[in-house]
């Protein structure tokens, strides 16, 4: 009777030896593999996203500093020479400097359209500097029954934008200069600058007399009576990546940089641009390059490269403003850093091989993403002045 078991003993039996009994060693062991080939295979798909994450995230950037940067040159580009004369320049105070950015050759005219290619010297990227009007017509004044004289010491409005005159304060930027232009001087268009030598008021602006050999050699008798005048817009793009205290550019973070007055830029103490005033617009921007077609000369500029030339120099007796139609402009933007994963993705690029000049390092494969844009501008104001030349108007 006393080794008979009640059914409640043996379940009690039964789950004491179960208990005792555990997991083996071996068990053990695959549940840690499996565990850690489950843990590897999470970690590596994370790695992987968080990989393909940053540079989506790197190239989205790379596009987005490309199209600012476009944009602002083409719209720019595409005013160039807006109220210059017949051979692409405004006559008087503030020529182009003998090199993009050194100090004004005050004796030369100042183009609206200056290609400068290796800026900075040694770089192999062109340099750009653009002159127009001031387009915003809130600024214009008109001289109207009072011609001004080759000699004259103000401008002095019309009664109708005698307001006008308050714009020009002298404080060295746009508003220190006045450009007046003309569409007839001599049967041709004219365009003249002055320096703003005191605050303007009741629509009379003084003036500093001009005497530059470029201002007397086209100002030779009293000026028409109907001028339209407003400030300068004179501005500059060129590639910083050079590590300096100037700016914020460098071998590793290329950036495309503005000049929003280059008059100012040219009176400063340095002489010239860079400055620290210049503005960053576009970081990741490595190669910019500029190619001109001058389809006045009778080229196609549809036929291929051969007709386009690298740079533009207009200050020469053998290229004209008028023969100028079109421009075309090309980036070169890289991501901010390079990818890990893909050390070979790209290398440099030389988007104007034809120029004479040679990127550093072309050719070899560091990890950074590029991409290249392309554009063609028309130079309306070019094609105008032409027709102004041309059509016997």
């Amino acid at each position: 009777m006393n080794h008979v078991l009640t059914r409640r003993d043996r379940i009690t039996r039964s789950a004491v030896q179960l208990a005792r009994k555990g997991f083996t060693l071996i068990e053990l062991i695959i549940a840690i593999a499996l565990s850690s080939l489950v843990g590897i295979l999470i970690y590596t798909v994370f790695i992987n996203q968080t990989a393909a994450y940053r540079s989506q995230a790197d190239m989205g950037t790379m596009q987005q500093n490309l199209r600012v940067a476009m944009e602002m040159l083409s719209r720019d580009v595409s005013m160039a020479g807006w109220g210059v004369g017949w051979d692409g320049a405004v006559w008087g105070a503030g020529g182009q400097g003998p090199t993009m950015g050194g100090a004004a050759a005050d004796q030369s005219p100042l183009y609206g359209l200056w290609i400068n290619q290796d800026w900075p010297a040694g770089t192999a990227h062109d340099a750009i500097e653009i002159v127009m009007k001031d387009p915003n017509r809130a600024s214009w004044g008109w001289v109207t029954g009072n011609p001004l004289d080759c000699t004259t010491a103000s401008v002095v409005f019309h009664p109708d934008s005698a307001g006008q005159a308050a714009l020009y304060n002298n404080n060295g930027q746009a508003a220190g200069h006045i450009m007046c232009y003309t569409p007839l001087l001599r049967g041709k268009p004219g365009s003249f600058l002055w320096t703003v030598a005191g605050p303007g008021n009741n629509g009379v602006v003084p003036v500093t007399l001009n005497n530059q050999s470029d201002y007397t050699a086209e100002c030779t008798e009293a000026l028409p009576q109907r001028m339209i005048c407003a400030p300068p817009r004179y501005v500059a793009y060129y590639i910083d990546d050079v590590l300096d205290s100037t700016g914020i550019g460098s071998a590793d973070q290329p950036v495309l940089y503005y000049v929003p007055d280059v008059l100012a830029a040219n009176a400063s103490s340095n002489g010239g641009y860079p400055t620290p005033d210049d503005i960053p617009i576009a970081i990741g921007i490595e190669d910019m390059q500029f190619e001109i077609c001058m389809g006045g000369t009778g080229v196609d500029c549809t036929d291929p490269a051969t007709v386009w030339s690298a740079g533009l120099d207009i200050s020469g007796a053998t290229t004209n403003w008028a023969d100028v139609t079109a421009v075309r402009i090309h980036l070169v933007a890289r991501t901010l850093r390079p990818d890990p994963q893909r050390a070979a993705v790209s290398s440099v690029v030389d988007p104007d091989p034809d120029d004479g000049w040679q990127l550093s390092g072309t050719g070899t494969a560091d990890g950074y993403h590029r991409r290249v844009a392309r554009t063609q501008v028309l130079m309306r104001n070019a094609t105008g002045t032409w027709q102004a030349l041309n059509a016997g108007w």
